[in-house]
């Protein structure tokens, strides 16, 4: 997958918005079904034990064990148990915000991933029960890490990245936008020269970037500055000032800017990736004059 389509998956992903609606494990005895029906809210079902079928959009399939299932809102779902067993799963309904309901759907998920440790998945469900029945401030909080756990899983295994997320199906070039941004990351970017590539008038190319981004565009310029820096900072030996050239700002507003974003200095996360990679002896607490200025 090019670079910039990733960038936009990853943008997409760290901005996505979630909410518990209902968790719940149930039992139903043989024969029971429910009707069909198109609810309004995503759900995750996993079979626990016994055997049952789900029709989603008129097509009918055996619940396979291990197997997570990922329906959508909006589609015709009914299910129902099969065999003389007690029909046992997990499930759980949730919501994503309007803006991202169409990003979820350009991924084009399958109805399920296949789950090799059914004791994590188990967990995560049993998770989000003990969680909804608390009263603690940090309830909602809890209930969505665990969601975007499984959310995160799913799309793992899912191995989205496979389906083609082409410029034609993001409509604007956002591809040619994104890899004018990457080559210029030393000059002084200015939103109309990106509207430009866009072919996009100044103020709607703002909104409609945000849209499909999740930040504005002088925002992610400033992240990918931020990340390029880094990028030069762990993987060559170039001085702060030629690193700060090479991402179109000043050595000193560098400093400022990353510290800010990191928690440290430049010259701090230098050695601290060397020490990672096993290549530094132990950090020194003495500064050096490069890194008190």
């Amino acid at each position: 997958m090019k670079p910039t389509i990733d960038s936009i998956l990853i943008n997409q992903l760290n901005h996505i918005h979630v909410e518990v609606l209902m968790t719940a494990y149930m039992e139903s005895l043989p024969g029971w079904s429910v009707p069909k029906s198109e609810p309004e809210f995503y759900r995750f079902c996993y079979m626990d034990k016994g055997q049952g079928w789900i029709e989603i959009n008129n097509v009918r399939q055996a619940i396979q064990p291990n197997t997570l299932y990922f329906l959508p809102a909006g589609t015709a779902q009914t299910f129902g148990t099969e065999g003389d067993e007690v029909f046992g799963r997990y499930w759980c309904n949730f919501r994503f915000e309007l803006f991202d309901i169409e990003f979820i759907h350009s991924l084009q998920l399958p109805l399920f991933v296949y789950v090799k440790d059914e004791q994590m998945i188990k967990q995560l469900f049993s998770k989000m029960l003990t969680y909804q029945n608390c009263t603690s401030v940090t309830r909602e909080l809890r209930l969505k890490a665990v969601l975007l756990e499984m959310i995160s899983f799913y799309l793992d295994e899912s191995k989205f990245q496979q389906h083609s997320l082409s410029e034609a199906s993001l409509g604007v070039k956002w591809n040619e936008v994104l890899a004018y941004i990457e080559s210029n990351l030393h000059t002084n970017i200015q939103i109309e020269e990106l509207a430009k590539v866009a072919f996009l008038h100044p103020n709607y190319f703002i909104s409609s970037f945000k849209s499909r981004m999740g930040c504005s565009p002088i925002q992610y310029v400033t992240n990918r500055r931020i990340a390029k820096a880094k990028e030069l900072l762990a993987e060559t030996s170039l001085s702060i000032a030629s690193v700060a050239n090479h991402v179109g700002m000043q050595n000193h507003y560098l400093s400022r800017l990353f510290k800010r974003y990191t928690g440290i200095t430049p010259i701090q996360y230098r050695r601290i990736s060397k020490q990672g990679a096993g290549n530094m002896p132990e950090y020194s607490l003495i500064k050096t004059e490069e890194e008190s200025s």
